[in-house]
C-alpha cells in the first residue's frame, strides 16, 4: 500500500492558512539531505502513537516538546524556557515567546493544555503516551505562556516527563481530526511534511520555525534491512544511515564515510518470563546463566571492542549508576554449580524469542553465541526470532510463547533511570518479573525530592536487581550511524537528531 497524500494535501491547504509560504517552492541550489533509517513510525505522523526511540528519529523533524535532555541526562529548555516547583505537586511552566506552528497557529499556553487534555481523555485511550499524563489531575493557564500544573504524586522528575509529549495546534488537530492530521502533521519543529509515503517522507524547512533549519529540504526513507541501508550510502541515495553493525564501520570508512557512536541509553537483556512456571523461578537458575555466559569474549568478537558488558540495568555512566557494581564474571564452573543446587544438574531446556527490530546480523550472532556458551553448562536455549508486533502483544497483553525473550532497560525519552522499571517490575499490567520486596523502595525512589536519598534508593534498586539477575545481562546498547564527509552538525544525543542544525555540502 502507498500512501500518497498529494490530494490530502490540496485539501488541507484550505485549512492550513500559512501552506503556500510554508511549502515555498524547489530551487535546483536548495540543500537537501537524504537520511536512511531502518523503519517510520507505524502512526504515521500522529506523535502520541509511539515513545520508541526509532519513531522519535522522524517526529523531533516536526515536533517540539517542551523541554528535551542535554548530553548529561539533564533537562534542558525547548518550547518551555523555565519551570519551577512550587509544592511537591505543583509546577509552573513558563513558555517561550513569539512560536508558532508551521500553519500559524501560535503556541500558547491553552495549545500545550489542549494538547495534554486530548491524552487523558477517553479518545486518547488507545495513544501509548496517554499514559505518560495519568499522574497530571489538573492544569491552569496563567496568561498565554505560563501554565501551573498539578500532580496526583509527587514527581521530582516532571520536568523530564515534559519531554515525552509532543505539542500539537490544537484548531488544526479539531478541524482535520486525529487520522487525516497524521497523514500532513503540524507543529513547531524545523521542518514540515509535504508529503508522507510507506516508503519515505519528504520535508521543507519550516520558515517561520522557532528554531529555523540550515537545510531547506529534508528526506528521510525507510530502508528496514542494515544491508540496504549501507548500500544506500555507498551508492549516494543517502547522506546520514543509521544503525549500522560492528562489521560495516571498516568498509564505510575505507569508502570515506565517518562513524558516529551513540553513546549507550539502555541496556541489552534476555528477560526471564516468570509469569509462567519454569526453571527461571529460581534465583539460583537467574544467576547460573549470568555466570555462564562469556561476555568479554563476545564483546570483543562479535561486537569489535565498541561497547562494555552490563554491570546493572542501568549504562554504566548514567548519574545514578552504582559504581560498586560488576558485570557478572565468566565462571562456567559456578553455574553448572549453581545449576545443580537449584535441582537441574543435567541442565534443561527453554525457548527464547526475539525481534530484530533495528539491529543487524551482529545481534542474531551475539544470540547464537549465547545459547553455545549455555550449551557448555547443560542449558539448551531454542531461539526463534518472532515479528515486532508479537513482542508488542506480550509486552501489552501478556500474550507470551516463550520463557525468556530479548529486551532492553531504556531509560529514554525522559531519560530517568527508574523509567523501566514501569515495565519491568511489579507495576506493570503484565509483568514478567515482579520483586515484591523491592517494589516499595521503587515506588518510594520515584517520589522522593531529596537527591541523595533519591540517589540513595535507585542505586540500592539497582543492587537488588543485579543481585537477584533479574534478567540476563548482555552489553551497554550499541548505536552506529554513519554519513558522508559533506554533512556537518550531525549528533544523537539522547535519541535525538539535530535537524535543525544539521548541514550538508554541494
Amino acid at each position: 500500500m502507498l500512501i500518497n497524500t498529494t490530494k490530502v494535501k490540496n485539501t488541507l491547504c484550505g485549512i492550513v492558512l500559512a501552506c503556500a509560504i510554508i511549502l515555498g517552492s524547489a530551487d535546483a541550489s536548495d540543500k537537501t539531505l537524504r537520511l536512511g533509517l531502518a523503519s517510520l513510525p507505524p502512526g504515521l505522523g500522529n506523535p502520541f502513537a509511539s515513545t520508541a526511540r526509532t519513531s522519535w528519529y522522524t517526529w523531533r523533524a516536526i515536533f517540539d516538546t517542551l523541554t528535551v535532555l542535554g548530553p548529561d541526562m539533564t533537562t534542558k529548555p525547548a518550547l518551555a524556557v523555565s519551570w519551577d516547583s512550587i509544592d511537591k505537586y505543583t509546577w509552573m511552566v513558563e513558555l517561550r515567546d513569539g512560536v508558532t506552528f508551521s500553519n500559524g497557529e501560535p503556541l500558547t499556553a491553552e495549545a500545550v493544555i489542549s494538547t495534554f487534555s486530548y491524552l487523558q481523555s477517553q479518545k486518547a485511550g488507545q495513544e501509548p503516551l496517554s499514559r505518560e499524563v495519568q499522574n497530571i489531575v489538573a492544569m491552569r493557564a496563567i496568561g498565554d505562556r505560563t501554565i501551573k500544573f498539578i500532580t496526583k504524586q509527587p514527581n521530582p522528575n516532571f520536568p523530564a516527563q515534559l519531554t515525552v509529549v509532543p505539542i500539537v495546534p490544537p484548531k488544526y488537530w479539531q478541524e482535520v481530526g486525529r487520522d487525516r492530521f497524521a497523514l500532513l502533521p503540524v507543529g513547531t519543529g524545523p521542518f514540515a511534511v509535504t508529503e508522507w509515503q510507506e516508503t519515505g517522507v519528504s520535508f521543507v524547512a519550516s520558515a517561520g520555525s522557532w528554531h529555523k533549519p540550515v537545510l531547506d529540504h529534508l528526506e528521510i526513507l525507510a530502508l528496514p534491512e542494515t544491508s540496504s541501508r549501507v548500500q544506500a550510502l555507498l551508492s549516494g541515495q543517502v547522506d546520514i544511515a543509521s544503525e549500522i553493525g560492528p562489521d560495516d564501520v571498516e568498509i564505510l570508512r575505507a569508502a570515506g564515510h565517518k562513524i558516529y557512536q551513540r553513546p549507550p541509553t539502555s541496556i541489552g537483556v534476555i528477560a526471564f518470563n516468570q509469569s509462567i512456571e519454569s526453571p527461571f523461578k529460581d534465583r539460583r537458575v537467574r544467576q547460573a546463566l549470568n555466570y555462564a555466559v562469556n561476555k568479554d569474549a563476545i564483546g570483543k568478537t562479535i561486537l569489535a571492542g565498541m561497547v562494555k558488558p552490563a554491570s546493572q540495568m542501568t549504562p554504566h555512566d548514567n548519574p545514578y549508576a552504582n559504581p560498586d557494581l560488576a558485570p557478572y564474571p565468566y565462571d562456567p564452573d559456578l553455574a553448572k554449580a549453581l545449576l545443580r543446587e537449584a535441582g537441574y544438574p543435567k541442565g534443561f531446556s527453554f525457548v527464547y524469542e526475539f525481534s530484530m527490530g533495528t539491529g543487524g546480523a551482529h545481534q542474531a550472532a551475539i544470540y547464537q553465541q549465547v545459547a553455545s556458551d549455555l550449551a557448555k553448562v547443560g542449558v539448551t536455549m531454542d531461539i526463534k526470532p518472532f515479528p515486532w508486533p508479537q513482542l508488542l502483544r506480550g509486552i501489552l497483553q501478556g500474550e507470551w510463547r516463550s520463557h525468556a525473550f530479548g529486551f532492553e532497560y531504556e531509560t529514554l525519552p525522559t531519560g530517568e533511570t527508574l523509567r523501566p522499571f514501569r515495565l519491568h517490575s511489579c507495576t506493570w499490567a503484565h509483568p514478567w518479573y515482579c520483586d515484591e520486596m523491592i517494589q516499595p523502595v521503587i515506588e518510594q525512589a520515584k517520589h522522593m525530592f531529596i537527591e541523595s536519598e533519591r540517589r540513595a534508593l535507585i542505586r540500592l534498586i539497582l543492587s537488588r536487581y543485579h543481585e537477584e539477575a533479574a534478567a540476563l545481562l548482555l552489553f551497554e546498547q550499541l548505536g552506529l550511524d554513519a554519513y558522508t564527509p559533506t554533512v556537518t552538525g550531525y549528533s544523537q544525543v539522547n535519541g535525538l537528531i539535530p535537524f535543525a542544525t544539521l548541514d550538508v555540502g554541494g
